[in-house]
């Protein structure tokens, strides 16, 4: 017992100790350089005592740096990495301190590799390179410096930037609060240093046990107490706070996410309960509505170059809203709506003639699964400001597509398993905003002709989905 608490005490001194060895055998490779070049032994003397002084810090590192890692919490392959590579610097640099000291008696094989001491010490740099992002790996988790470089270098490098999965609940007041919306957060923003593999300062929030276990610190959730929850209340210090969370350098958590975090910590942190069941303000219920819209950006952004949408008819809205055809506000603060059918799986061609009258408000339709026909997609060309098309598992032919070309706002169009092919391609690159297209389980299979005239992306993985009963839950 005694023997486990001491080394974990001296683990503690890893993340001091590791740095000792970095700054000396940086400067011993700088004064070898300059020895290189210059072809003369001035700074012999320093090179050795600087080697000698980092070989031993490097191999108490090494020795700390494995005692730590019997605590666990680290994910297992950088450290695994991280840990060897450690190891091959203490050896390495110990060789190359051996290399410039005195020859060692006349073995010509000795005075041969003495020669090639210089390109230990390059050898131990790199291995110290390396050693060091995989230790920041596990400190502040993949991507760390990847992330962080300006746009600029990014575009030039071609490094994509990080986008999020997108959140999307097909229905938004049957979803489960902590298991459908809470997590899905914290996953996004939360799990690279909090989760199954990373457990910095002993906290965990990958399931509803390690949540409540709480971290070293003691618990970080009070049910119905958002200011004594301390997973809550990191969220919201002032930006650059050394214990505001997510740290900087990461992706920052958005103001929705934490409005329903402190929703659903104000409404007694709940693991159970459906969304539903929950007292829902006015904010929430918007930000409800742009998730179950697939809407992962804020819609002002989203919509900012259409026009001001004109005042909905209350009247016809209740009607549709009677039927089973969900209408839902993108925000609080305009009139624009998403067309949600999942209640209503009788929805015709009929009744997108019907919405017709709100044409100029409707900027997602969501009818998949539905009755509509090729017939029907001569009422959609005339929405004028639709962005997001849902036509999956309807019996939407090429011909039906062929009418959409007019739609000059829309940049996303889902078809999985319906009946188009390849010829769906002609009448697809005539919608001049199409970005995204969902074309898997269908006959379009071939990319290809003029297609990278435009960014845009289609995917035919044709994958079969399975169809989950949640996708037509009715409330």
């Amino acid at each position: 017992m005694f023997l486990e608490e001491l080394m974990t005490f001296i683990g503690r001194w890893h993340p001091l100790l590791v740095h000792l060895p970095i700054g000396m055998l940086v400067l011993a490779f700088a004064m070898a350089t300059v020895d290189l070049f210059r072809r003369r032994q001035q700074y012999l003397s320093a090179i050795r005592f600087t080697l000698l002084c980092g070989a031993v810090a490097a191999v108490v590192a090494a020795i700390t740096g494995y005692f730590l890692s019997r605590n666990g919490g680290y994910e297992v392959d950088v450290l695994g990495f991280h840990q060897w590579l450690g190891i091959a610097v203490a050896v390495v640099s110990l060789v190359t301190l051996l290399l410039y000291r005195e020859t060692l008696g006349s073995s010509q094989w000795w005075r041969r590799l003495q020669k090639q001491r210089f390109g230990f010490m390059l050898t131990m740099l790199v291995l110290l390179g390396l050693t060091g992002h995989f230790g920041g790996t596990l400190t502040h988790g993949e991507g760390y410096l990847k992330d962080a470089l300006p746009t600029v270098i990014k575009h030039t490098l071609g490094i994509a930037q990080p986008t999020d999965e997108i959140v999307s609940l097909p229905n938004a007041q049957e979803a489960v609060v902590y298991q459908d919306i809470i997590q899905p957060i914290l996953k996004q923003r939360c799990q690279s240093c909090h989760g199954e593999k990373k457990q910095e300062g002993g906290l965990a929030l990958h399931n509803q046990q390690m949540l409540l276990r709480g971290g070293d610190g003691g618990a970080v959730l009070a049910a119905g107490d958002t200011a004594n929850s301390v997973l809550y209340s990191r969220l919201i210090l002032p930006e650059g706070h050394e214990k505001r969370m997510p740290p900087k350098g990461r992706t920052p958590i958005t103001p929705d996410q934490i409005k329903l975090i402190s929703w659903w910590v104000s409404s007694g942190a709940d693991f159970a309960k459906k969304a539903k069941e929950l007292e829902q303000p006015k904010e929430i219920l918007a930000i409800l509505n742009k998730l179950e819209a697939g809407q992962q950006v804020e819609t002002g952004i989203l919509y900012a170059d259409l026009s001001v949408a004109p005042p909905l008819p209350e009247d016809k809205v209740n009607v549709w809203q009677a039927k089973g055809i969900k209408i839902m506000p993108v925000a609080a603060d305009n009139n624009m709506v998403v067309i949600n059918t999942v209640n209503y799986p009788e929805f015709s061609d009929a009744d997108l003639h019907d919405l017709l009258q709100i044409k100029d408000n409707i900027v997602q339709l969501k009818i998949g699964r539905t009755a509509i026909t090729d017939e029907g997609m001569k009422a959609v060309a005339q929405f004028p400001v639709l962005c997001r098309l849902h036509l999956e598992y309807t019996g939407i032919t090429d011909a039906g597509l062929a009418y959409l070309h007019r739609l000059k706002n829309l940049a996303y169009i889902n078809l999985v398993g319906t009946k188009v092919t390849d010829n769906a391609l002609i009448h697809l690159r005539k919608i001049p905003k199409l970005k995204h297209v969902y074309a898997f389980h269908t006959g379009l299979r071939h990319i290809g002709g003029r297609q990278e005239r435009r960014e845009t992306t289609v995917d035919t993985g044709n994958y079969i989905l399975p169809f989950l009963a949640s996708d037509t839950i009715t409330y």
